[in-house]
């Protein structure tokens, strides 16, 4: 299984965005269950504050369709959504200690020890250097190429 970041739902969200073809086929192909496909809680939640935000895209979303877009999205049998709870935040706060460069990426961090409780090993995001510090994950960019 693998996790798809924030980063991936944003593009795929977000017509305006150069990478939003190819998130979108990510997006798909997981929902179609051609991979088995996460999505962290936390993910959404930031979802939902960037899509409405002008500051973060192009054509921001009232809230109300932006809440629409990610009630559909978990009404789908994949991607699975995971969610957190304590145990999950203390496991972030170790791995904050164990690599002291995610103390400034708590969000990444967290994400990653919610990954790791649901034994989930890889993340697909377009964010690489937010995760590939944290040495129990395997991160996949699969806009490297659109970055170039």
């Amino acid at each position: 299984m693998k996790c798809l970041d924030t980063t991936v739902l944003i593009y795929a969200a977000d017509t305006a965005s150069p990478f939003h073809k190819r998130a979108t086929e990510l997006l798909e192909q997981s929902v179609r269950g051609q991979w088995a496909a996460c999505i962290c809680e936390q993910s959404l939640h930031e979802l939902a504050a960037v899509l409405t935000s002008s500051r973060f895209v192009r054509k921001p979303l009232s809230p109300a369709i932006a809440w629409r877009m990610i009630d559909k999205l978990v009404r789908y049998p994949q991607p699975v959504i995971l969610c957190s709870d304590e145990t999950i935040l203390r496991r972030a706060f170790k791995l904050m200690e164990k690599y002291p460069i995610q103390r400034e990426r708590f969000a990444e961090t967290h994400l990653a020890a919610t990954m790791l409780a649901h034994e989930v090993k890889t993340i697909v995001t377009a964010d690489s250097a937010a995760f590939t510090p944290i040495r129990e994950i395997d991160v996949e960019n699969p806009f490297e190429a659109l970055f170039a």
